[in-house]
């Protein structure tokens, strides 16, 4: 797992600014000399970076998407306890964690976040952007935010929009 660390304010779309961020992520595979061989994953709510792990089958060596062609990401999502900045993280401002003072991020906090660290990593484009479930919502966030970004998209399991019901 790698991390990147924004020591610069993120703010949130409920208007809270975390003092910085820390986004933990896994890639797999080579980025290509014309980076035209990259996998986002966005996962679902309560999976992790390690989309080699819970996905079998989809991801992984001889699979649809295999690090023997492509350059894969997965970031764990902001709030979750995998790593990336949530409410067991350490408040700069307080020096204790946020716990109950963490906000609740939105999807579009998670994408914002997201693109950090996509050009972070330098990656100009996305050949396919694939999430299921809450990693749809992400994904369909994310191409209307970015159109130009991501040339194919995959959906599963997903909608864009949540009943009360979800």
């Amino acid at each position: 797992m790698n991390t990147y660390h924004h020591k610069q304010p993120f703010t949130l779309e409920c208007g809270t600014v975390l003092p910085e961020l820390t986004i933990a992520y896994h890639t797999f595979g080579k980025l290509n000399a014309d980076k035209s061989n990259v996998v986002w994953v966005c996962h679902h709510l309560t999976a992790n970076s390690n989309a080699l792990e819970w996905w079998p089958g989809m991801i992984g060596n001889g699979c649809v998407i295999s690090p023997e062609k492509h350059f894969i990401v997965c970031a764990n999502i902001l709030g979750s306890c995998y790593g990336t900045t949530g409410p067991l993280s350490v408040n700069p401002k307080t020096n204790e964690p946020y716990y109950n003072d963490f906000p609740f991020p939105t999807v579009r906090d998670i994408v914002n976040a997201h693109i950090l660290l996509r050009k972070h990593l330098g990656l100009e484009k996305i050949h396919v952007m694939i999430g299921g479930s809450m990693g749809g919502y992400q994904a369909l966030e994310w191409c209307i935010k970015e159109k130009e970004v991501t040339d194919n998209l995959i959906l599963l399991a997903t909608s864009p929009a949540e009943s009360a019901w979800g």
